[in-house]
């Protein structure tokens, strides 16, 4: 399932999902796809009900909706600055209050929150992405310690740059000191990316 952010095009997001869909279902896995505005409160529960029809129910939530505009503080409008706190902060919250029911319910749920390599540095031009960024991993972190023995785990993922849509379209790039790695090398595992847990 995709979730999508304020502002992709609706026909374009749906394209993206077909065709993910058509090439998991050709390697033989089952897969089903939705497009969905997790911006907004309807859209999360949009989300969550298409999730639900097509798993029978729900072990495990991925929050990796994301958005980053680099550039001076002060160049970046207050537009694009509450945005970002929204779609990185504030989001994942929401859908993971909203999914938490269902999880526990599961007997071994799972939420998996992608932070960035940039909640753990501070970085020049990227002020405000680096802080809704650490605060999903202190989100994560507190979480992780709420959900204690309820067969609720919390996993904590630090990717680094990552050559993605939104990478493209973020202004970010070298000229700002952000570099991008292969989506393949940092799904993988291979460089650049950290990961917390709880067990």
């Amino acid at each position: 399932m995709r979730e999508r952010r304020r502002g992709n095009a609706d026909g374009t997001q749906r394209e993206i999902v077909h065709d993910a869909v058509a090439r998991l279902r050709a390697q033989g896995v089952r897969a089903e796809g939705a497009v969905a505005d997790v911006t907004t409160e309807t859209g999360r529960a949009v989300s969550l009900r298409d999730s639900l029809t097509f798993l029978g129910g729900l072990d495990i939530v991925v929050n990796n909706a994301g958005g980053v505009r680099a550039s001076r503080l002060e160049k970046i409008t207050e537009e694009d600055i509450i945005e970002m706190v929204r779609v990185n902060l504030l989001v994942p919250m929401l859908l993971t209050r909203m999914a938490l029911p269902h999880l526990r319910s599961s007997g071994d749920g799972l939420i998996v929150n992608v932070t960035s390599a940039a909640a753990l540095i501070g970085m020049r031009f990227y002020a405000t992405y680096c802080a809704a960024k650490a605060g999903i991993a202190r989100f994560s972190e507190a979480l992780r310690r709420e959900l204690k023995g309820e067969n609720v785990r919390v996993l904590t993922v630090y990717p680094s740059g990552t050559d993605t849509p939104m990478m493209k379209t973020s202004r970010a790039g070298a000229a700002h000191g952000f570099s991008r790695e292969p989506a393949d090398a940092v799904g993988s595992g291979d460089r650049g990316s950290h990961r917390s847990r709880s067990d």
